[in-house]
């Protein structure tokens, strides 16, 4: 029987699923498992090597995330690895094996449903009508299983039955009973959601697979207790689930080029980093330039650095001499940097104005001038004809309940694989462009209004995931410019013949909070491409803004929307699905830190 194969891009496996994610497909769920045992007899350093996203900014955030040596990988891909598109490249396994199998050939007693986890329906026989389950068990220390259906029913006395009885006796969660065939206990489906489960420790991503005659499954060894978090039912499709953690960065013009892109790969920047950091420090004088050169070359040379990447080396340090090569290299490599000074750096870029290099193009500006009526003001807008950004996942939190008071917040789990010393993280490339959109003269003053108090004095300590933007999120001028962001990915989707989930964000500040900008693209290969809409949209982007507003200026669910206020309790002020929420993937914040009121002036 030829085996059901399951297209996903690469940068769906970032965004979206990834190690430990629940993917549904033609015959079911599947668990994707972690990426040893996705990938296989793939699994191997050559392998990784060929798919590297060599970046040194990323690697420096991730390591400076995680602590440890940071790698970045693409998933192989059938065209890459020379195979037809009906193999599979990456192994899922069958998660979770409980099925309800609803007897439609007949066979069961009064038609009930049987809930079992076996190979075959233990009434009826059959295996074709049965379903996967769409709940199970999962805590937020990242740990997921099967729900324990014999406790949830029996609550501690042991019965053990072969199958349960399911009975689906209306539409809501209370009229879901589930029933022991061998003693008659039942409960409710509303009842088994208030079950706080003893955490059995099981990660499945991790565990090996073993097989049967309906695709591999993974095992269930036994574990001891060693998690305090209490699990807690939900739906397999449930976006709290699974919560993947990306890192993005654009590629900016200081760091793009020939030479730049060469320095940057690990093998060479390792054989570089040897010499400069020897005991003859070279990049302090004392050590004639002919004899550097030669040392780089004797080191590129054993390490299989192609001759044209050491001539390119080579043609620098002549022209430029060897100070200036050990500044670009430092620059290149600087580990001392947090993700926010790497934010400050593609701003600083980007208001630099037009420019050109390989993987970015920037063209020269629309200035769109307001008048005194109007909430927006003066703005310049800049056409991005390409860029490039780098993503990759770092791990995932699941979270099927929020923690109590007191509690420590939802570990994450990494999505790194561990080989030749260093973590391997899965991420993508993409090509695309955008708009940035930044201050013509001085910012709006917010200060005057009550929104600017209430963020700068209601700060939101439990938001567990953008540790990365640290209180930058807080500033009320992140704030306005966050808000702004929505209401124009919003407009621009009408606009420039893009959805909105094909839209990403990028808001920046400065490092005094002044001043920032806005940067809004499609890089994502496969969503809509990158055929011109947003750079074209320049022309009517006075029409954007002026809609923009309206949308600011009244949402559909007014009143009850312009009566939030910002709270130490709220993520956001006046901010709802009709009027400013967009897609999570679009949204770098996930949908926090919005609010109306304070481009409103309030």
């Amino acid at each position: 029987m030829a085996r059901e194969i399951q297209h996903i891009r690469r940068s769906q496996f970032v965004l979206t699923y990834g190690p430990g994610a629940l993917i549904e497909s033609k015959n079911g769920p599947r668990m994707i498992p972690s990426i040893e045992h996705g990938l296989g007899s793939r699994f191997k350093l050559q392998t990784f090597e060929r798919y590297e996203i060599t970046d040194s900014r990323l690697r420096i955030v991730i390591k400076n995330l995680t602590g440890k040596n940071a790698r970045v990988f693409s998933l192989p891909t059938n065209a890459g690895e020379g195979r037809p598109n009906t193999e599979g490249i990456y192994h899922t396994y069958v998660f979770p094996t409980w099925k309800i199998c609803y007897g439609r050939e007949g066979g069961h007693p009064n038609d009930t449903p049987v809930l079992h986890n076996s190979e075959r329906c233990p009434v009826c026989g059959r295996k074709d009508d049965s379903s996967a389950v769409r709940f199970v068990a999962a805590c937020i220390n990242g740990h997921l299983d099967e729900v324990d259906w014999d406790y949830a029913v029996h609550r501690g006395r042991t019965c053990k039955p072969r199958y349960y009885l399911w009975r689906a006796e209306g539409s809501s969660l209370s009229d879901l009973v589930v029933e022991c065939h061998d003693c008659g206990k039942k409960t409710t489906m509303k009842e088994i959601y208030n079950i706080k489960f003893r955490c059995s420790g099981r990660r499945p991503e991790t565990e090996h697979p073993r097989h049967s005659s309906s695709g591999p499954s993974v095992t269930e060894p036994k574990r001891p207790f060693d998690c305090e978090r209490p699990m807690r039912v939900l739906q397999r499709q449930s976006t709290s689930l699974r919560l993947p953690v990306t890192v993005t960065l654009l590629t900016i013009p200081e760091y793009d080029g020939t030479l730049p892109n060469i320095l940057q790969k690990t093998s060479v920047a390792a054989s570089i980093r040897a010499i400069l950091n020897s005991p003859w420090r070279p990049c302090e004088g004392g050590v004639e330039k002919e004899k550097i050169v030669q040392w780089i070359r004797d080191a590129l040379v054993s390490n299989g650095i192609p001759e044209e990447s050491i001539s390119e080396i080579e043609k620098y340090v002549e022209t430029n001499g060897i100070s200036k090569f050990c500044e670009l290299f430092e620059q290149l490599h600087s580990e001392d940097r947090s993700f926010l000074d790497f934010m400050y750096e593609e701003l600083e870029s980007l208001l630099s104005g037009p420019r050109t290099t390989q993987n970015f193009s920037m063209g020269p500006p629309e200035e769109i001038r307001s008048d005194q009526a109007e909430i927006i003001p003066d703005m310049k807008v800049y056409p991005v004809d390409i860029l490039r950004t780098v993503t990759a996942q770092t791990g995932f939190y699941r979270v099927p309940y929020l923690p109590e008071n007191g509690e420590t917040a939802p570990a994450q789990v990494s999505s790194g694989v561990y080989l030749d010393g260093a973590l391997w993280y899965p991420g993508f490339e993409g090509q695309g462009e955008g708009v940035f959109i930044t201050f013509a003269g001085d910012p709006p003053d917010l200060s005057t209004c009550t929104a600017f108090d209430e963020w700068k004095n209601s700060r939101t300590e439990t938001d567990f995931v953008q540790t990365m933007w640290g209180d930058a999120v807080h500033e009320p001028l992140f704030v306005w410019l966050h808000t702004l962001s929505h209401a124009l990915i919003l407009t621009l989707s009408l606009h420039a013949g893009y959805s909105s989930a094909s839209l990403r964000e990028r808001v920046y500040i400065n490092r005094d909070a002044t001043s920032g900008g806005i940067l809004i693209y499609t890089t994502s290969p496969g969503e809509d491409g990158s055929m011109g809409g947003l750079t074209g949209s320049l022309k009517v982007f006075r029409e954007i803004l002026r809609k923009s507003s309206e949308r600011l200026k009244l949402c559909s669910n007014d009143p009850l929307c312009l009566e939030v206020r910002k709270t130490p309790e709220r993520v956001n002020g006046s901010a709802c699905h009709s009027c400013l929420l967009i897609s999570e993937t679009s949204c770098e914040h996930r949908n926090m830190w919005l609010d109306r009121h304070i481009i409103l002036g309030d």
